[in-house]
């Protein structure tokens, strides 16, 4: 029997958080290529099946026969997943009225908290796009672990780096899990599950709560609508929605 992930508060998972204060995570991180071009063969391997029309170099011998294309082509692509990562990620400083709207605390939780959400609405989406979607959903994957270990690493976190970088993962799968259910089965769990992950089981006015539910709405809503080019070259933006 397959063990579901579960969610739980990141404060269980990262007791330094309150190192990373809203300055830390606010510095611009310029993410190596070099090292994503590494960290997406280490985290490959999801079997997804690529056609050669849309993905030319997916055949291990057509980078040999051609590795100038190939470079410009993987670097096209990451740099795609990159600003769609940076759409996502830069939500925490470009909201600073919707942390505290909801009273959320301006440290490590609440910036992977949002994160990972935008990161979510913006996964849901890439489904729509078949095997590109696929694809994109690795590269930006592959993005927000680095960027989270080059965070921990700048706030001084070094003991047990691995065992935290393995909860984050589990947190991951367990949050992007939840805000499905949410979203297959209505407002009433969608509004649980922010409230767990997002908004860490504080108390809070059913308003706001409602106003969540209607800011993940409308996003969805909006980048259901942006044309697939901007979608799979992470030129896409969010809505302009207050909470």
């Amino acid at each position: 029997m397959a063990v579901r992930p579960v969610s739980q508060p990141l404060s269980n998972i990262i007791r330094n958080g309150s190192r990373l204060s809203g300055r830390c995570l606010r510095a611009a991180v310029t993410l190596p290529t070099a090292q994503l071009a590494a960290r997406s063969r280490t985290f490959g391997g999801s079997g997804v099946q690529t056609e050669r029309e849309t993905f030319p170099f997916q055949n291990p011998v057509s980078k040999f026969i051609n590795p100038i294309g190939y470079i410009k082509w993987k670097m096209s692509r990451i740099d795609s997943a990159r600003h769609a990562y940076e759409a996502c990620s830069l939500q925490f400083e470009k909201r600073p009225d919707f942390v505290q709207a909801l009273n959320l605390p301006d440290n490590f939780q609440t910036w992977f908290a949002m994160t990972l959400l935008h990161v979510w609405i913006y996964n849901a989406r890439l489904r729509a796009e078949g095997l590109e979607g696929k694809e994109m959903k690795q590269e930006i994957f592959d993005h927000i672990w680095l960027d989270v270990e080059i965070k921990i690493h700048k706030a001084g976190v070094k003991r047990q780096l691995s065992k935290i970088m393995s909860n984050l993962v589990s947190a991951y799968y367990g949050q992007t899990l939840a805000y499905d259910e949410g979203l297959y089965y209505g407002d009433a769990i969608l509004a649980g599950a922010l409230w767990r992950n997002l908004l860490g089981s504080q108390d809070v006015d059913a308003k706001q709560l409602e106003s969540l539910v209607t800011y993940v709405r409308k996003q969805l809503q909006h980048i259901d609508q942006a044309d697939r080019s901007e979608i799979l070259e992470g030129r896409f933006s969010f809505a302009d929605v207050k909470i």
